[in-house]
């Protein structure tokens, strides 16, 4: 594992922020201090020949559906074992799915089109089998049937689910699932038939008569090739004067309890300009979707400011959804149990106006229970309004209804109507800032003991993993580039309770194996950095390395304290009578395992004399003391800093006595303005330094250890003033320095001249 030497942009923002929190003053400190992001690792991989869209597994195989192809990889190593190819395919008017339509080619018409795999599902309950839908052939499947003796082979009984009835009419096609501008698709088995629970993206370029649906729920036909509705309300379109206008993106699909769920990014009305995130909601056994309801979804950062005013800030746009349970701490933070479905999602802020991200993001956690909570709460309140993009504002459903709805959603009157409410279920960012200047592509969690870890990727193509709670905005304990490309929303978790549990990551052709137990420890670069990584990583301090237990042989290994690091002190030397300010930048000041700064048992010595802390001034990368006085100067003493651990010594202080020995010029006008030069001995020692004449101040212009360079001030009338230099503590006088009246310039000759340099003589009497 070796560490690249250029920093990609836009990755430090954590360690940044804890810069500006220590006003920068130990800047270079804390950054040799933090984790090291530019690791790089060699783990298991795929490149496929083609952008990757989808990935599933299934039985120690991994099945990725990509541009033209499937693949079939081994979950150890990520190895091919299998591929088929599903494209490019020829594509004409007159042909019918699964038709073969290679005698057409010449044709007029015939376009050659790539298949985008929009949709990979396993299904168990027939037979073993893979269920891939693209984006040709009017967005039907096919079914790879899974032998039972060699679930890689993926090519010898293929299916395609397509089946027309002769009565059929085009905008009834149950088996056209999938739509190529963007789609999710969610398998559900219910009462012994397996169901298709779909949300298609569509525009003006889909005809008013054809088959795709906006929202639909269809079954698998028990001869499996291919789908029917059940009732002739399975489905619900946005109408065709809003398909181009108010765009729907699925984003999300999942199942939970009795309830499906879609998440989507859309405009907030249909004449509104700007675009937020809904939750939509419907009972699992609602074949007639009238149990249709949706909800606005915010993630928000609020910043409490000066007279308990609050600025909230909204991350609008959905960019990744995961659902899972919650680990113990987690689970109480929010109010949760073991067992529920809680709703991760990484939202970004969009441009105005926009659906494009912006590089700001958030992460929210919605635990499913209070969705339903919220849902059932505002039912019959005036916050409900009709779901004007599927029936228009004049159509009966949207006029003087009154909205039926009891709490379980499910047990729906045929004559209730979907419906939309317009107060936002509101969740505040996990984070709390952290990745205000990062925007988040991905998310999946795990749990390790009483933690819930998040799984993140970015639009930058790097990945991190970080605790998640909302008792401290904790770093990543893993953060490391894994590619080029952004990191696709499509993330699996396998095996999360076992050692070997790992995360399957996607970047552009790409897909990653991940362990689920961190990287290694090498990236830590402090020991207070080790030691806060989760106990599960296990990581600990041995000869000023990160490293495992069994990593360090015959050393001292420690989980508990850190024994603190010196990089640079500042001033390095402070005038004789004390009173400066010492500032010593380094780390692993004050940490203790808990991850809180403490620093009672931490002292600083100046040789044998105490330097007093300013406890509120310091941080664990940057202590602040103020020396004493002393009798005689001292050259090169030693700044002992002692805590628990023990003690580490840096030399590098010394005790002045600053002398102004001359000064230059002795006189100047009584307007001031002269530039006045001090020469001396230690002239840079200690904080500041204040040059007073006649009371008023020499305005400095140039500072070093032998000379002061400042600006004479101004005086009413021509006298003599002594010079006074206080440098902290320390007050020194010097000779006087003169005012006389102002020159007065009375002729100027000669008054012209040729081009050419000529001396002018300024005649004064």
């Amino acid at each position: 594992m070796k560490a690249p030497a250029v920093l990609a942009p836009g990755i430090l923002v954590l360690l940044f922020t804890l810069v500006q929190k220590s006003n920068g003053e130990c800047k270079e400190a804390l950054v040799k201090s933090k984790m090291n992001v530019n690791m790089q690792y060699q783990l298991p991989n795929f490149t496929a020949e083609t952008p990757i869209q989808n990935v599933v597994s299934h039985k120690h195989h991994i099945y990725l559906g990509a541009i033209n192809y499937l693949y079939v990889l081994n979950d150890k190593d990520l190895q091919k074992v299998a591929e088929y190819k599903t494209g490019p395919v020829l594509e004409h008017p007159d042909c019918f799915p699964c038709q073969n339509c290679s005698h057409k080619a010449n044709l007029s018409g015939g376009v050659w089109k790539d298949n985008i795999n929009m949709a990979l599902l396993v299904d168990t309950y027939y037979d073993d089998q893979l269920i891939s839908c693209g984006s040709v052939h009017r967005g039907t499947c096919q079914r790879h049937v899974l032998p039972p003796d060699n679930t890689a082979n993926i090519q010898s009984e293929v299916h395609c689910m397509y089946s027309p009835q002769a009565d059929e009419e085009p905008s009834q096609c149950p088996d056209c699932v999938v739509s190529a501008l963007g789609t999710k698709v969610l398998l559900s088995e219910k009462d012994r038939f397996i169901n298709f629970f779909v949300g298609n993206t569509i525009n003006s370029s889909y005809l008013p008569d054809h088959s795709l649906h906006s929202i639909s729920v269809r079954r698998l036909k028990e001869t499996q090739d291919g789908f029917k509705f059940l009732t002739d309300q399975s489905y619900i379109d946005v109408l065709p004067e809003f398909r181009d206008s108010y765009p729907i993106k699925y984003v999300h699909a999942f199942e939970s309890n009795h309830f499906i769920y879609f998440l989507t990014v859309q405009r907030e009305t249909l004449d509104a300009q700007t675009f937020h995130t809904r939750i939509i909601r419907f009972c699992s056994v609602d074949s007639g979707l009238h149990s249709y309801m949706e909800m606005p979804l915010e993630c928000i950062l609020t910043e409490k400011r000066r007279k308990r005013s609050t600025r909230e800030e909204v991350f609008n746009i959905l960019q990744a959804a995961y659902v899972s349970k919650p680990g113990t701490q987690l689970a109480k933070q929010i109010g949760a149990n073991l067992n529920d479905d809680i709703l991760y999602g990484v939202f970004a802020q969009s441009k105005p106006d926009s659906v494009e991200p912006m590089n700001r993001s958030a992460v929210c956690a919605f635990p499913v229970k209070y969705v339903n909570e919220f849902f059932n709460k505002i039912v019959n309140k005036n916050n409900v309004r009709c779901l004007q993009h599927f029936y228009g504002p004049n159509h009966d459903h949207c006029f003087n209804r009154t909205l039926l709805r009891n709490s379980s959603g499910c047990e729906v009157r045929s004559d209730e109507y979907r419906t939309e409410f317009t107060t936002a279920l509101q969740r505040v960012d996990l984070f709390m800032g952290q990745f205000n200047q990062v925007l988040l592509t991905s998310i999946s969690t795990f749990i390790k003991g009483d933690l819930t870890i998040a799984n993140l990727g970015t639009s930058e193509g790097r990945f991190m993993q970080v605790v998640v709670s909302r008792s401290g905005s904790l770093t990543p304990h893993v953060n490391f580039l894994l590619d080029s490309h952004p990191v696709s929303p499509e993330a699996i978790v396998e095996h999360p309770l076992n050692q070997n549990g790992y995360t399957l990551v996607v970047t552009g052709k790409k897909i990653t194996k991940i362990p689920l137990n961190g990287l290694g420890c090498e990236h830590f670069q402090s020991c207070s950095q080790c030691l806060s990584a989760p106990s599960f990583v296990q990581c600990g301090w041995c000869h000023d390395k990160c490293v495992r237990l069994e990593e360090c042989p015959g050393g001292t290994w420690t989980q508990e304290t850190c024994l603190p690091t010196i990089y640079k002190v500042f001033p390095t030397s402070a005038p004789l009578e004390g009173g400066t300010t010492l500032t010593i930048c380094g780390w692993d000041f004050g940490f203790k395992r808990n991850n809180k700064f403490d620093l009672k048992k931490t002292k600083v010595l100046l040789g044998n004399e105490s330097c007093t802390l300013t406890l509120s001034e310091s941080t664990i990368n940057m202590l602040k003391c103020t020396v004493g006085p002393a009798m005689n100067e001292h050259f090169n003493m030693s700044i002992v800093i002692s805590n628990s651990r023990g003690t580490i010594h840096y030399s590098t202080f010394s005790y002045v006595d600053p002398i102004i020995k001359s000064i230059s010029p002795s006189y100047g006008p009584k307007t001031g303005g002269t530039l006045l030069t001090l020469t001396g001995k230690h002239l840079n020692s200690g904080n500041s330094r204040h040059i007073s004449i006649g009371g008023k101040t020499c305005t400095l212009k140039s500072v070093s250890d032998s000379i002061l360079e400042c600006y004479t001030p101004a005086q009413s009338t021509p006298t003599e003033f002594p010079i006074k230099l206080k440098i902290d503590l320390a007050n020194r006088e010097m000779n006087s320095f003169i005012y006389r009246e102002d020159p007065i310039v009375y002729e100027i000759h000669p008054t012209k001249s040729f081009v050419r340099h000529v001396s002018i003589a300024l005649i004064r009497r």
